[in-house]
């Protein structure tokens, strides 16, 4: 029988709580990703596997006129009202973040800017302020301006993104909805949506959240500009996609204690 430095080359195996396991080569960054954060917390008891984070914050929460100029999000699963397409942290896990998507959600609702679980899990996800969605309409110039700003992360006391510009998320497609496809032939009901996860963007460099600090994302804007919800409702939607390290919130703290000596 071959000897265990023959079958498995150094640094080849992760040790882990019910014993080593096999790493897989890291051909791509997700899978070095992947065997970091195995290598960091197996040995605790901590699952890392494949998950993602998804945002939402609605525009309006009424017909009313308002303005937008700063929208924050909620990550923890314990902040504010959780709308039914979000997926939050739990405070007892951290998340390591590997590519982000910013998206428009629009959906049609009985109250304007106040949709049931329901509705909100009907939503539809655009790529860009389409005038011709009844969510969006009159207001695509006062959208656009979003993505004119740019997209920060601060963590408890530290700012871990200053600034990524919104115009990195957009996308528009040879096909729009409703617009002719061609003459004579029907209204396009969709837009384009070329790509898994059309409209996401590699997350450098790669960050970890922990569901014991203080998350703070926010968009801002150029300037405050006016707002009203023309119908239904429509969200800004962030979507980050990455590894969930389930239980690692504790044992991360731990670890940057040691790190720091």
């Amino acid at each position: 029988m071959m000897n265990r430095q023959r079958l498995f080359r150094k640094g080849s195996q992760i040790e882990a709580l019910g014993g080593n396991i096999v790493a897989a080569k890291a051909f791509s960054r997700k899978q070095a990703v992947f065997n970091e954060k195995a290598q960091q917390y197996a040995r605790q008891g901590v699952i890392t596997t494949p998950g993602y984070l998804r945002l939402e914050t609605l525009l309006a929460t009424s017909a009313a006129a308002t303005s937008l100029n700063t929208i924050t999000f909620n990550t923890l699963d314990t902040s504010g009202t959780k709308q039914a397409t979000e997926r939050r942290l739990k405070l007892s896990d951290t998340f390591t973040i590997t590519n982000a998507s910013f998206y428009i959600g629009t959906g049609a609702s009985a109250a304007i800017g106040a949709p049931t679980s329901v509705e909100n899990a009907r939503e539809q996800l655009h790529t860009f302020p389409n005038i011709a969605v009844a969510e969006i309409a009159a207001q695509s110039p006062q959208i656009e301006a979003v993505y004119n700003g740019f997209l920060s992360l601060r963590i408890d006391t530290t700012t871990f993104l200053d600034s990524i510009p919104m115009r990195q998320f957009y996308r528009v497609g040879d096909v729009q909805q409703g617009t002719i496809t061609a003459t004579g032939g029907n209204v396009a009901n969709k837009s384009s949506w070329l790509s898994s996860m059309y409209g996401s963007t590699p997350m450098l460099p790669t960050i970890e959240l922990n569901g014991q600090s203080n998350i703070e994302w926010s968009i801002t804007l150029p300037t405050s500009v006016p707002y009203t919800q023309p119908a239904g409702f429509t969200n800004a939607v962030l979507i980050l996609e990455g590894f969930l390290n389930q239980g690692a919130a504790s044992v991360q703290r731990n670890v940057q204690k040691v790190l720091r000596g």
